[in-house]
């Protein structure tokens, strides 16, 4: 890969996690009680930084490590809790706008 592509491509990439983060953030439910003393969960989403393996990229979105273990039980749902499934809705609604983003950056 020739570098300006390569340079496009890595932005393409970050672009399109920061779509994905926004959309995961907007997604995010927020409860009214808070039982761990952080704050809302809304506010612990993550963006990693670029990783390169094989000449493809990727970035890492989800929560940070403080409340992000919690993520998984309003996400999947528990024996008292029905599921909402916000990371997967999240992922659905932000797949054309991150594509539109990748198309967008790699232009030629």
């Amino acid at each position: 890969m020739e570098k300006t592509e390569e340079a496009k491509a890595r932005k393409a990439t970050r672009d399109g996690a920061k779509v994905f983060e926004e959309r995961l953030k907007a997604n995010t439910p927020v409860s009214h009680e808070d039982h761990s003393g952080k704050t809302p969960l809304r506010e612990h989403t993550k963006r990693g930084n670029l990783k390169t393996t094989g000449g493809e990229f990727e970035v890492d979105v989800g929560y940070d490590k403080e409340k992000g273990y919690i993520a998984h039980f309003p996400n999947s749902g528990t024996s008292k809790q029905r599921p909402q499934h916000f990371i997967e809705k999240s992922q659905e609604e932000s797949k054309t706008a991150v594509l539109a983003k990748f198309v967008e950056d790699l232009q030629v």
